[in-house]
């Protein structure tokens, strides 16, 4: 009996060391989400007049991705889309009211975090991850780890601004703040949260072999750019110099010839834009010749005040996933840990007259993607076309783990090799309107707070190696899709011949739709196909 007990124990002692040194062949992985950040980076972008250190030391060793672009420019959708891996059309998720998780639709999906969970992954996040309560509770234990002893997630609120530059209570969507202490900062006090969670699954890691994946979602530099003056050893607003030296956008006016649904009428909701406590009506797209509540361009000093609020709340970022992955190299866990950096979509910022996303223009989809993949030390560049629904997939791969099931997203790891190959001919993104096309300025809340059933219409845009085309396609309520058997309310085309991507006023200034029908059938042709997978996988 004795005999047998010790061979059943050399068995079990065997396989668990098996299964140990199987999970320790797995990676970790580091998920960085930032608010409203655009690809405006020195090292990784080319965007000469960022202040962008720890990004530039990450783009040195990584892969970095030149056309990204998410599926929906506004938070909950795009947040719903690649943290699911699903296209909007199968999350049904276009607003502030749903999510993918309602029932019917993914109640039983394998989120991205869940995944890693599911696959034996101490799952952890803090910060902006999922849209507050779009899925509620961050999406609880499906996307998260928890139990006794295990960190919870981390969500710290942030207190008001208190800035030298303008009187208390004015109103500015820019805010240097004052505040010596960083904590008083949610970001920075999510950090902080963060680095405990590190610390936990590290020393889990170490003892058990247990691998990690760590969510850290960071709320700016989304509106208003608030951030400390001085974080870093730096005061920021003086680093980036004068603001009346702070270069102006060339071209503040809506594209020749484009349709008025193509625009967005406000700010995240507001119709007036403030800065410093000096308030001017938001810029319409013919200089406010249409929209009867909107004004001209902004004044340049606002303009160049805005800029330099978003540029130091972007070098803010900056400043928090360095110390984040400072603290990472710290433990150890360099070379053995998966990083990827995403904005959840693009902002303008003054680029056609627009301030802010909730657009189907290049500015408004495209996103930040840098992944570096363990153990990597130099930087990988590609130009294809990829989107945020191919994270999910791509961290699995690197993390050593099997394909996600019923995913919309491709592995995006073959290009670590072969950087110059195709993933995909077209990237794809949507926006909905709420009101009339002859009168768009009608709903200035970007359909965040309408029933899915009662959009207007839809803007379907198909984006491909040398062009972009936006069809507004009028709404069918009862399928949730856009109507394709009817005629388009509205379409634009835009060259992208020669776009090398570092320009960002050099494009999409002209709706070149009535001199190309070709293109135009072309590309509504595909937009039909691919808008026409609404059913159930």
């Amino acid at each position: 009996g004795r005999r047998v007990l010790m061979a059943l124990l050399t068995t079990l002692a065997v396989t668990m060391s098996a299964f140990i040194g199987a999970k320790s062949d797995l990676k970790n992985v580091m998920f960085f989400i930032s608010d409203d950040l655009r690809p405006e980076m020195l090292e990784a972008y080319g965007q000469k007049h960022m202040i962008t250190p720890n990004l530039d030391k990450l783009a040195q060793t990584s892969a970095v991705f030149n056309r990204a672009y998410c599926q929906q420019a506004i938070c909950g959708p795009t947040r719903n889309s690649f943290l699911s891996g699903r296209r909007p059309q199968r999350t049904k998720a276009w607003n502030f009211i749903d999510h993918f998780r309602e029932a019917g639709i993914g109640e039983d999906w394998m989120s991205l975090p869940g995944y890693f969970l599911d696959h034996g992954y101490t799952s952890l996040g803090g910060g902006k991850t999922y849209h507050p309560n779009l899925p509620p509770d961050n999406d609880g234990n499906k996307s998260w780890s928890m139990g006794p002893g295990v960190p919870t997630y981390v969500s710290k609120g942030e207190l008001p601004c208190t800035s030298d530059f303008f009187p208390m209570h004015a109103k500015s969507s820019v805010c240097p703040d004052n505040k010596q202490n960083l904590s008083a900062f949610a970001d920075y006090g999510n950090l902080e949260g963060m680095i405990e969670s590190l610390h936990y699954a590290s020393e889990l890691r170490k003892s058990q072999g247990t691998p990690f994946f760590l969510n850290y979602g960071i709320h700016k530099p989304h509106l208003p750019f608030h951030f400390p003056v001085v974080f870093g050893g730096q005061n920021i607003w003086e680093k980036y110099g004068p603001t009346e030296d702070i270069a102006l956008p060339t071209h503040q006016a809506a594209p020749d010839g484009m349709p008025p649904i193509a625009f967005t009428y406000e700010m995240d909701g507001q119709t007036e834009l403030c800065t410093f406590g000096e308030c001017v009506p938001m810029p319409g797209p013919e200089q406010g010749k249409l929209c009867p509540f909107c004004g001209p361009k902004l004044p340049d000093n606002m303009t160049q005040t805005m800029r330099k609020g978003y540029y130091s709340a972007v070098s803010w970022v900056d400043f928090l996933i360095g110390t984040m992955l400072t603290e990472l190299d710290t433990l150890g866990h360099t070379e053995d840990t998966v990083v990827a950096l995403v904005g959840d979509h693009g902002w303008q910022l003054g680029e056609h007259n627009i301030w802010g996303k909730h657009t189907n223009f290049e500015l408004g989809t495209r996103v930040p993607l840098i992944i570096r993949a363990a153990g990597q030390t130099s930087t990988v560049r590609s130009n294809a076309l990829v989107e945020s629904i191919d994270i999910y997939p791509t961290l699995a791969a690197l993390a050593g783990l099997p394909p996600p099931p019923d995913v919309d997203g491709y592995d995006l790891s073959s290009l670590w090799t072969t950087p110059t190959g195709t993933i995909k001919p077209y990237s794809f993104s949507e926006y909905p309107r709420c009101a009339s096309p002859d009168a768009p300025w009608n709903d200035t809340s970007s359909c965040v707070h309408t029933q899915r059933t009662n959009f207007t219409v839809m803007g379907y845009s198909v984006r491909s190696d040398e062009w972009r085309a936006t069809f507004w396609m009028w709404w069918d309520g009862s399928n949730l899709v856009g109507d394709f058997s009817r005629a388009p309310a509205a379409v634009e085309l835009y060259s992208h011949q020669g776009d090398e991507e570092s320009d960002f006023n050099a494009f999409e200034n002209e709706n070149v739709a009535a001199a190309n029908a070709d293109i135009v059938q072309e590309m509504l042709a595909v937009a039909k196909v691919q808008w026409s997978k609404v059913a159930a996988p």
